[in-house]
């Protein structure tokens, strides 16, 4: 459920970007990031998967797709968006939201991803997740 941002525009980038991702299809997932391949900090709520590259992040995902992980169900699966919170400008934005995995709701997991425009199409530059602690 993933139609969750009032903005018609972030909303797609995020629906698309997922569908890339529940795809596994690597190669239109780099579409999402810059082309500067240093120009990407992803904060993973994982233990050893943060990264500070476009390459490093996608062969991440590309090691996950091909053999799986060890936590929550271990495949790619849906997530849930809720308590969304954005901030939009000409050329960047910021989005705020937990998600929820389907097969492991909890802890959710706070995510903020910084975008920025480039040549028309915004570009993922940040990613900060974190598993929302304990009450």
């Amino acid at each position: 459920m993933l139609d969750k941002i009032e903005d018609f525009e972030l909303n797609n980038f995020i629906k698309e970007y997922d569908k890339c991702f529940l795809e596994g299809n690597i190669k239109k997932l780099r579409l999402f990031y810059p082309e500067d391949n240093n120009k990407l900090i992803y904060f993973d709520n994982h233990k050893n998967n943060d990264t500070y590259s476009v390459d490093d992040h996608l062969k991440l995902l590309n090691d996950f797709f091909q053999e799986g992980k060890k936590t929550e169900s271990g495949k790619v699966e849906e997530i849930t968006m809720e308590n969304v919170h954005y901030f939009k400008t000409e050329n960047a934005a910021c989005i705020c939201f937990y998600a929820r995995y389907k097969s492991f709701p909890k802890p959710a997991v706070r995510t903020t991803m910084y975008l920025e425009k480039s040549n028309g199409n915004w570009k993922i530059k940040h990613v900060h997740c974190s598993f929302e602690p304990e009450k």
